[in-house]
């Protein structure tokens, strides 16, 4: 069975760039505007992801895009995540994504 029958979410990417011309301004600008998903917990403890940075994780599994680390992604309109950690498995019948993500704010 595909993995993408699971894909039950809409989410939305967003990257960092440059402000008009500028070289250290920068802002979160859409990137990929639309691609099916599914997200579900990591773990139900708290966790280092990134470097004195603590809090839940969920993994993301998604077709195989143009996503890093660094990415925001918006889910379903209202939740946001960080990309922490990003797999791509181009293998089989089911070539896919396993992005490891983590709460964000702005």
């Amino acid at each position: 069975m595909p993995i993408s029958l699971k894909y039950n979410q809409t989410a939305v990417t967003y990257r960092e760039t440059a402000v008009g011309q500028s070289t250290i301004k920068k802002a979160y600008t859409v990137f990929l505007a639309s691609f099916a998903c599914h997200i579900q917990p990591l773990d139900s403890t708290l966790a280092q992801s990134l470097p004195g940075s603590f809090g839940k994780q969920w993994m993301m599994f998604c077709p195989v895009a143009d996503i890093k680390e660094g990415d925001k992604v918006l889910v379903g309109g209202t939740d946001e995540y960080r990309v922490v950690g990003v797999e791509t498995y181009n293998f089989s019948f089911n070539p896919h994504m396993e992005i490891s993500l983590k709460a964000f704010r702005e």
